[in-house]
């Protein structure tokens, strides 16, 4: 049985749950507090775990360690002015929040608009918005080859994810009851890679020799069949009582 990213999500909070009471959660205990917030709908509000102070902290390292590793590709792709990146960075920091999404295009505003002359001069798309003040961040050679909004947000997305699913299996790792975990993607030379693997043993991704503009794939938790016996169970148990709940409710109406 596999689980898709959401459910690796709330895994993960079912994790941060079991670790701030000091407990190794056991099949049984961990899936009981997965479906009891599924029902409860509180994966929609959060997972009802308020976040400690630990745990933002810990967010803001990976957000941290994501914009390293963006500066790192933005330096040694050739395509920035060096004196330019520090003020790129800065907004690209200060745009960034723990649990937030990736805001590339915070950077992309600017006061002066460049016109249909000046974009045809440096090569760039006629039809697409560009600010002077993001323009001016790249050297004018690069955009012989290169888009420049779609490359700095592929560059982007591209460190998010490499932290990211870094991130979750890390997670999958500290439950301790995931002992297999399996790779979905799109990409070539993920559809010709061994897809399940021992949860000790998952490669990092992206794959070496991934040529694709950011990496995409993704990891879903192979759960024991005694852990899916008993979230079936107590599914079925919540739908009776729902069932017995609505019947109750009728009767009452009727009389």
């Amino acid at each position: 049985m596999t689980f898709p990213l959401i459910t690796l999500v709330t895994l993960a909070a079912v994790a941060l749950f079991f670790v701030r009471r000091r407990a190794k959660p056991s099949p049984k205990a961990a899936v009981e507090v997965l479906v009891s917030m599924a029902i409860e709908g509180s994966i929609n509000a959060g997972f009802g775990i308020p976040m400690t102070e630990e745990e933002v902290e810990l967010e803001r390292q990976y957000n941290e360690e994501i914009m390293k590793l963006l500066e790192s590709r933005i330096v040694t792709s050739g395509f920035f002015r060096p004196e330019k990146i520090p003020d790129l960075m800065a907004k690209l920091r200060g745009a960034s929040i723990p649990f937030g999404r990736t805001n590339t295009r915070v950077v992309f505003d600017g006061d002066a608009i460049l016109t249909v002359e000046e974009k045809r001069a440096l090569g760039l798309n006629t039809r697409m918005k560009y600010s002077k003040t993001f323009v001016e961040y790249f050297d004018p050679s690069a955009f012989k080859t290169i888009e420049p909004k779609a490359t700095l947000e592929c560059m982007h997305v591209d460190a998010f994810h490499r932290v990211s699913r870094k991130k979750e299996l890390l997670s999958l790792k500290k439950l301790g009851f995931v002992k297999q975990v399996k790779i979905h993607g799109d990409c070539e030379r993920i559809k010709r890679f061994k897809k399940i693997h021992r949860i000790e043993e998952v490669p990092e991704l992206p794959l070496p020799g991934c040529n694709s503009p950011f990496c995409a794939c993704w990891f879903e938790a192979i759960l024991p069949n005694d852990v899916r016996r008993l979230g079936t169970e107590i599914i079925a148990r919540r739908d009776l009582r729902k069932e017995l709940s609505a019947s109750s409710e009728r009767e009452t109406h009727e009389h």
